[in-house]
């Protein structure tokens, strides 16, 4: 199943910064390379590092993690805020 990302006008300003200089590879990427036995598509790898590309799960999980109000989880922000 696809899911739809929308990107917003403070998204578009920031990119340009976060893209300055990359050639190739995913830009938000997982801290560690995947398991033996995972089959990944090599455009989900990045080719410098070897780190996988972020899942739109594990964006969730993180921004919901660094983002709760009080430590309860479920009151952070949510990747369309």
């Amino acid at each position: 199943m696809l899911e739809t990302v929308c990107w917003d006008a403070g998204t578009a300003r920031l990119l340009p910064r976060l893209l300055k200089g990359r050639t190739r590879g995913p830009v938000f990427v997982t801290h560690r390379k995947p398991g033996p036995g995972k089959v990944v598509s090599p455009r989900d790898i990045c080719p410098d590092t070897g780190l996988a590309r972020l899942s739109y799960g594990q964006a969730r999980m993180l921004l919901d993690e660094r983002t709760t109000l009080g430590g309860k989880p479920g009151t952070g922000w949510d990747l369309h805020e």
